[in-house]
């Protein structure tokens, strides 16, 4: 062979290759799943990121025709859940749906048993912001609340140590409002709702959770921790209206195993955010609770790493950790 002709055989070759296996990626993004696909949600049922992954499995199944089926694996604030997404086959067939934790334990947590970096962020979709809110019996407006805990030690309730709720609620007391308080946490939101409606802790830090209880006169809202005030509790006013600026949002974020192939991470995100652009089933999102974002794959990754350095910040500030 000519001399001149090798570099040229040569560099066609390569492309050959390369262009073969860019198809082979896209035959596979194409035809996923090819089999059931398991959510495996870190919290237990009926909560912020369940009821968020139950509603996208049903139409993920519609839509892929495959069992989409949603396996809740609590535990570790988090932490077991994305274990086993992260030691599961890069496949696209088990994947994590978990909360702010995933970005909190970064901090939190001196050790854990997985690394962020072993998980490829998909959707972060949906949010709902922090919220303060306290029994009827008690005062309603945030800045005479603050007054009023100041000559005693307020009690909070939370879902638990570590929690999104936990974090924003001690960090906005402790170096915003500068009011003591003891924190209270419980197994679970639902528990934590329960006690500040029975009057049994001074006030509850929450999201998702605490909406029907304040749309329904049942607690009052003190503040919501979000840029514009909420369309599911529009009387609420924001932490910035009360002379706070404070963003504080708990979200629902989509992950699968870190090797996964680009493209089927790329139609995962893509699928969801299509089933997300439907009147419907905003409509049904939004009169829960939950606030919608639109992001690309790339604008998930940047956004998961500024709100592990956000909720790194709080975490130690008010220096929390779990061993």
């Amino acid at each position: 062979m000519n001399a001149l002709r090798r570099p040229v055989v040569a560099a066609l070759s390569a492309a050959a290759i390369l262009l073969g296996c860019t198809g082979l990626v896209r035959a596979q993004a194409s035809a996923y799943p090819q089999d059931r696909v398991t959510l495996t949600v870190a919290f237990a049922a009926g909560g912020f990121v369940d009821s968020f992954a139950r509603i996208i499995a049903q139409e993920l199944s519609t839509k892929w025709g495959k069992a989409v089926t949603v396996e809740n694996k609590a535990g570790a604030g988090g932490n077991t859940a994305a274990s086993i997404v992260a030691n599961a086959k890069p496949d696209g067939l088990t994947l994590l749906v978990t909360s702010t934790a995933i970005a909190i334990n970064e901090t939190l947590y001196k050790q854990r048993d997985y690394s962020l970096d072993q998980l490829a962020p998909i959707s972060i979709s949906v949010s709902s912001p922090e919220t303060i809110a306290t029994h009827p019996s008690n005062p309603g407006d945030l800045k005479d609340y603050l007054a009023w805990a100041k000559d005693r030690e307020i009690t909070f309730a939370t879902a638990g140590v570590g929690s999104g709720s936990h974090i924003a609620a001690e960090y906005f007391l402790r170096k915003l409002a500068k009011t003591p308080a003891t924190h209270v946490p419980f197994r679970g939101g639902a528990l934590s709702v329960q006690a500040a409606l029975g009057n049994q802790v001074d006030m509850v830090a929450s999201s998702f959770g605490v909406i029907p209880q304040v749309t329904e006169g049942k607690l009052n809202g003190l503040a919501v921790a979000s840029e514009t005030r909420v369309s599911a509790m529009p009387d609420v006013p924001t932490y910035t209206e009360k002379g706070f600026p404070f963003v504080a949002e708990s979200w629902v974020a989509v992950l699968a195993p870190g090797k996964t192939p680009a493209d089927i991470v790329e139609k995962i995100n893509t699928d969801i955010g299509e089933i997300l652009a439907r009147k419907d089933i905003q409509e049904k999102l939004i009169g829960m609770g939950y606030q919608l974002h639109k992001r690309n794959v790339a604008e998930v990754s940047v956004y998961l790493k500024d709100e592990v350095n956000k909720w790194g910040e709080m975490v130690r500030t008010i220096g929390v950790t779990v061993e």
